[in-house]
């Protein structure tokens, strides 16, 4: 009797578990991609992949409107920089990602070390690059260099600006073909 109740039991067990056993197929991931030989070289002209933008020493007065009053999303001040490549082992449009610290009061900016005023990245034709974002076709490899060239705005974030000094590094990744 009590082995009957033994196998019984079991047999409730595994019937349980096995109810919970049914799958379903809802689809499937597909990992694809290619390994290169190499990337290319970020050129700076100087030791290392490092680029300084410096927007100089600026007044709180270049964020004021004809009012003289600091309204968001003024542009203080514009600066245009170049991301050279060379020694590019493959061919196609690159891309690029830039990762680095939100502006607290605009997330499209990236965060100065100012408060009240944010960083903003854009390419030639104002196309807004915000944190985290991956743009395609930035620049085309050619005789297996190129040139990625942008434009970084210091932009007013709040009416109210903080005198401090701009400190912040932003790193970029390259989006290969």
């Amino acid at each position: 009797m009590r082995k009957n109740f033994i196998w019984a039991s079991l047999v409730m067990i595994l019937g349980t578990f096995s109810s919970f056993s049914a799958l379903s197929y809802d689809g499937k991931i597909k990992f694809t991609g290619q390994i290169i030989e190499n990337g290319c070289t970020v050129d700076t002209g100087a030791a290392g992949k490092d680029i300084t933008v410096d927007f100089g020493t600026l007044s709180k007065n270049v964020f004021q409107n004809n009012l003289g009053e600091i309204t968001t999303n003024m542009v203080g001040k514009s600066k245009n920089f170049t991301i050279n490549l060379s020694s590019c082992s493959v061919a196609g449009n690159l891309g690029i990602l830039f990762t680095g610290t939100p502006d607290n009061d605009n997330r499209d900016f990236y965060a100065s070390g100012v408060d009240g005023v944010g960083i903003k990245i854009h390419k030639g034709d104002n196309t807004a690059i915000a944190p985290g974002i991956n743009v395609a076709d930035i620049a085309t490899i050619k005789s297996n260099k190129a040139a990625m060239n942008f434009v970084a705005e210091l932009v007013a974030t709040k009416t109210t600006i903080a005198a401090h000094s701009i400190n912040k590094s932003i790193n970029f990744t390259i989006i290969y073909p």
